[in-house]
């Protein structure tokens, strides 16, 4: 089983204390399971939810109508992904969220799009394009060598330049303009600077040889 990287503090524990009271609960999501495992893509424009439910010793995905409230399990995820953001670095893009009736979960975060181990639903995930990581550097950017290659290769194959962090005005610079950025990501109630090219060509040379190459 993959691992990613845990994460904790009191935000991470008390929303899997509320999932784990909500799920295992007299008819919630996992009445009488053993453990859950919900598997997350989260972007800025749309996110992906799968939940695998062991019972009696067997895995296997939920078929019921059920699910964990919009409050505890996405609006807590969105806020989690939020308060981890580290100007410049990112934030992560896909997570695992393990449930347990008696005991505690955990969250484990991946700075990559983790695709669902099996779907019996005939839909197949597909991976993000160019606009939907473009919409989460835009959000949360990072610095040019803290793209990871993942991203350069669909901006590459679909001709996009993403958003990039300037660490020295921690701003987000994209299309010539410009917004500041504090540790939550950017700020869009700020009014965006235009940016003049010709007076600051360095940052978008690097970024013509990051998608170009030379």
């Amino acid at each position: 089983m993959m691992t990613g990287t845990r994460i904790s503090g009191v935000e991470v524990n008390n929303g899997l204390q509320r999932l784990r009271t909500e799920a295992f609960a007299q008819g919630g999501l996992g009445f009488g399971a053993e453990a859950i495992i919900s598997h997350i893509i989260m972007h800025q424009a749309w996110s992906r939810r799968t939940e695998d439910i062991l019972r009696n010793g067997v895995w296997g995905f939920n078929h019921s109508f059920q699910d964990f409230s919009v409050e505890s399990m996405d609006y807590w995820l969105k806020d989690i992904r939020r308060s981890s953001y580290v100007p410049g670095i990112g934030t992560w893009t896909s997570c695992k969220v393990f449930l347990y009736p008696d005991s505690d979960g955990r969250l484990e975060t991946f700075d990559f799009e983790l695709f669902r181990p099996d779907s019996d639903d005939g839909i197949p995930d597909r991976p993000a394009d160019a606009l939907t990581l473009f919409q989460d550097l835009k959000a949360f950017p990072r610095t040019l060598d803290n793209i990871p290659q993942w991203m350069w290769r669909v901006f590459r194959a679909e001709g996009i330049t993403p958003p990039v962090y300037n660490p020295q005005l921690k701003t987000v610079e994209w299309a010539n303009k410009r917004l500041p950025v504090n540790e939550k990501g950017t700020d869009f109630s700020a009014q965006p600077e235009f940016i003049d090219p010709s007076k600051e060509p360095s940052v978008f040379a690097k970024i013509g040889k990051k998608l170009f190459g030379g």
